[in-house]
């Protein structure tokens, strides 16, 4: 969004894509029609906005129609456009695209991650009463990030929130070069449902409160630790310029972790399921000694990148599938059954039955790892 990185670019229309079919897989024209709802009450023609942005109008309010993660970055870029606001006209104190890039070169000049999230939370305390951000400790699991909001009366304030923490994880993932690990979001809103099946948290890679006292993002601890790989607004409005997709795993210029992760996803589809740091290293042209430092900058190590990956895919295939547990185990290379079931457990902390039974019944999670299982594929 415009908040995403300097958004004040100007967009070059491609009329093709106004008339193009909209996807079947997507948010749903309800949702586009709520996402607009502050430019209409501001006097704008949603028509005009969505023909801005390359979207055909006739998804406005189409429960049966639909926009991809592209189309969602152009049209939320047009809104904050149109009305010079980073908020979207969602709160009767909106924030100017001026201040949003101040805001934005404000961050993009600190060393880590952490630095970073309590620069802007500091900046937007600033901004309005209407917004109220804040980091709360959790002794257990890591950081909440708590968002208060509030909307104008008549908006869809569920959107608003979804909208801000579809923002908030695509920045910081980029701001990093690899998708936050979240550990849970929060949501005072029900879960939403679609004719389209489109799950929107499932973006998130993470479990969902719905129902919640509060709206917050749970940070992994470790992650605020981690070192920023850009530091420029040239590069956020290059990587804006890009159109990115919104609905798709966050992404940034690959770091060690993601050059790493790429490596051995390849040696697992082809059946090499443990591949030592000297093969990887050779592979990223690279040593073993100078690739564990350059992965313990990012806060990363071989072994846990090694570890994650597979139990990542386990858990897709318990989720996803009705393959049966043991099966799962050869297929990841391990000989024993309890081979599996000790791996798995220094993973998730719980046993692969108990994993599956516990988060079977959860659509997201379920989204998540059939998203996984195809991209793995």
């Amino acid at each position: 969004m415009v908040e995403r990185e300097g958004f004040a670019r100007s967009l070059v229309l491609d009329r093709a894509k106004a008339v193009s079919p909209p996807p079947s897989l997507g948010l749903d024209g309800i949702a586009v029609k709520n996402l607009l709802g502050g430019a209409v009450l501001k006097g704008h023609d949603p028509a005009r906005l969505m023909e801005a942005a390359g979207i055909d109008p006739s998804v406005y309010g189409n429960a049966n129609a639909a926009i991809d993660g592209r189309a969602y970055f152009r049209l939320v870029q047009q809104i904050q456009i149109a009305l010079d606001d980073a908020f979207i006209g969602f709160l009767a104190e909106g924030c100017r695209l001026a201040l949003e890039k101040e805001r934005t070169r404000s961050y993009l000049h600190c060393a880590t991650l952490g630095e970073a999230l309590r620069v802007s939370i500091r900046f937007t305390q600033a901004l309005s009463a209407d917004i109220g951000p804040r980091l709360v400790e959790d002794d257990h699991f890591g950081v909440k990030h708590i968002c208060s909001y509030q909307t104008i009366a008549g908006l869809d304030r569920d959107i608003f929130v979804w909208f801000r923490f579809v923002w908030i994880y695509h920045l910081f993932s980029w701001l990093i070069g690899r998708p936050l690990r979240l550990r849970k979001v929060f949501v005072q809103g029900r879960r939403a449902t679609q004719i389209n099946g489109f799950e929107r948290f499932a973006l998130f890679h993470a479990p969902v409160e719905f129902d919640a006292p509060f709206d917050a993002l749970l940070y992994d601890r470790n992650d605020l630790h981690v070192n920023l790989v850009h530091g420029s607004l040239a590069e956020y409005e290059a990587y804006n310029a890009g159109i990115p997709d919104w609905f798709a795993t966050p992404s940034g210029a690959l770091t060690w972790r993601g050059r790493t992760e790429q490596a051995l996803i390849q040696s697992q589809r082809c059946g090499d399921w443990s591949p030592p740091i000297e093969d990887v290293a050779q592979r990223l042209r690279s040593n073993p000694r100078r690739l564990r430092r350059d992965l313990a900058c990012e806060g990363e190590s071989f072994q846990q990148i090694r570890m994650r990956l597979r139990g990542e895919l386990a858990g897709a295939f318990l989720l996803a599938t009705d393959i049966p547990i043991t099966v799962i185990g050869y297929k990841l290379g391990f000989i024993e059954p309890g081979s599996f079931t000790r791996n798995f457990m220094s993973w998730s902390g719980i046993t692969p039955s108990e994993y599956r039974h516990r988060y079977r019944s959860d659509p997201t999670r379920v989204a998540v790892a059939t998203t996984l299982l195809a991209e793995r594929s």
